[in-house]
């Protein structure tokens, strides 16, 4: 345990300094939609054309998480997306442990929330809603 939190440090202090190294608007007001509790971790910055639909999101990455420790993820769009960015979170059984679009509902979050259970590495999915086109970033940070 102590080695996953000497490690999750060091990558704290280094994407802290990388963040500060950001120019694009978008990155730096996702990050600040995060919220003042928060230390930014990660940003993925999503462009995609227009797909036809398919089951699963097109755009994936792969993220490190840590167990007992509180994410948040945070999406913004561009203004001018014809579409809104969505993610879904998979462990590495491919189970989806969290999403941000609620297929019953039809809503959207922005932001959401997840404590991890398990120390491993997730894969992260993203897209716009119903395929539209569009250009928009998913900030990970660390709730404090």
């Amino acid at each position: 345990m102590k080695k996953h939190l000497i490690i999750l440090s060091l990558s704290l202090l280094i994407t802290s300094f990388l963040s500060a190294q950001t120019t694009d608007p978008l990155v730096t007001r996702c990050a600040m939609n995060a919220g003042p509790n928060t230390t930014y971790l990660k940003d993925f910055r999503v462009q995609l054309r227009k797909g036809s639909p398919q089951t699963e999101l097109r755009y994936k990455q792969v993220f490190a998480l840590s167990k007992n420790m509180k994410y948040r993820f945070t999406l913004c769009n561009s203004e001018d997306s014809e579409g809104q960015l969505i993610m879904r979170l998979k462990d590495d059984t491919g189970k989806i442990v969290l999403t941000s679009f609620d297929q019953n509902s039809g809503k959207t979050y922005p932001a959401i929330e997840f404590t991890c259970m398990k120390t491993g590495t997730y894969q992260l999915y993203f897209d716009f809603l119903n395929f539209q086109q569009g250009l928009g970033v998913g900030v990970i940070s660390l709730v404090k």
